[in-house]
């Protein structure tokens, strides 16, 4: 979600809130008795605060209204709120601490600085009016000033925890795609290659070295891209990902796009087991390639490496990858499809289909 997006409906929100605060005063204040010229503040915001979300929602976003009703909200609202419900019994203190939750949230820049240059000004003010001259300020009953302050106050926490809430889900979630982004391959959602490094890394550093690193290459992956373009390029690439995964993941495997038409798979089993899932996805992938490209020399080359006798990731990956070019080159020459795979053993050996 944008960030303007996010404060829109934030906007939304705090405008409902106060057609909902504004409806609950003034009914509040006709059942407690209280003198009927306190509800022309309250009405005046109420059809002030349904205007804005009317416009709001036919026009969309604008700063200039927005900053102007809160404005009006925090210079003029909130002081004749003072004196009208009693001074420093009152309940504009929890008004001030929304608005600042509101100001901070809804506006940037020289906006912000002055709503909150206001608040403050504007409490400071009403405190202070308050100490000098609480003979202006009108006293209600003890019953109705509890009824009041248990109607309002409660109404104002709940709003500012549902701010604060959208905007710390808003935040979580922005949190959750860059962990994405940090970690994960956008097109496939593989592995990418900084993540894979990594916990290839830990697993030498902690003496896991009982598997295997399959490194996987497309062979002349650029004539998909270049006769069907970069859309089926990337579908043949989410193909490839889909067939290891669906033959690979099994919760210790782990699978990673390593960049551009490269996959690197660790593989945690008998090489046996190994040799049959190579075979199996590099038919499914040339069957589904020819669909695409008919007759086409669009082929998978593979490099198996064991991680025994490896210290660093460098190493195992220096190792397949000098298999998978070696496999590379003997299909140019042969015109033949190949796997290579290297045991435990130091020597290595090859396995070729001809």
């Amino acid at each position: 979600m944008k960030h303007s997006e996010l404060k829109q409906q934030l906007y939304f929100i705090v405008l409902q809130a106060i057609i909902a605060i504004s409806a609950l005063s003034i009914l509040g204040n006709f059942i407690i008795a209280l003198p009927l010229n306190i509800n022309l503040k309250w009405v005046f915001l109420f059809f002030a605060a349904l205007i804005n979300l009317l416009l709001e929602k036919q026009k969309g976003s604008s700063v200039l209204l927005r900053f102007l009703l809160c404005f009006f909200v925090i210079s003029i609202f909130i002081p004749l709120g003072f004196i009208d419900s009693g001074g420093n019994r009152s309940e504009s203190t929890a008004y001030i601490f929304f608005a600042l939750i509101v100001v901070t949230y809804l506006f940037d820049r020289y906006y912000r600085y002055i709503l909150i240059g206001t608040i403050i000004t504007v409490f400071i003010g009403i405190r202070t009016y308050g100490h000098f001259y609480p003979e202006k300020i009108p006293v209600y009953d003890v019953n109705s000033s509890l009824i009041d302050c248990l109607i309002q106050v409660p109404t104002i926490l709940i709003l500012c925890f549902l701010v604060i809430k959208r905007f710390v889900d808003a935040y979580d979630l922005v949190n959750q795609k860059l962990y994405r982004y940090a970690h994960y391959d956008e097109l496939t959602g593989l592995l990418n290659r900084r993540n894979f490094n990594d916990i290839l890394q830990k697993k030498f550093d902690s003496g896991h070295d009982n598997g295997y690193l399959i490194m996987m290459d497309i062979d002349n992956f650029k004539i998909i891209n270049d006769k069907k373009g970069h859309i089926v390029g990337d579908d043949v690439l989410k193909y490839l990902s889909d067939l290891l995964n669906k033959h690979f993941f099994n919760g210790k495997n782990m699978i990673s796009r390593w960049g551009g038409d490269e996959f690197v798979i660790i593989y945690f089993g008998h090489m046996e087991e190994l040799e049959r899932i190579l075979e199996e996805v590099k038919r499914m992938f040339k069957s589904y390639v020819d669909q695409i490209e008919p007759l086409s020399i669009v082929d998978i080359s593979v490099g198996v490496a064991a991680l025994e006798g490896c210290k660093t990731s460098a190493d195992i990956f220096a190792k397949s990858d000098q298999i998978m070019y070696e496999q590379k080159t003997a299909k140019k020459k042969a015109h033949s499809n190949a796997f290579i795979k290297v045991p435990e053993k130091e020597e290595g050996f090859q396995f070729q289909e001809i």
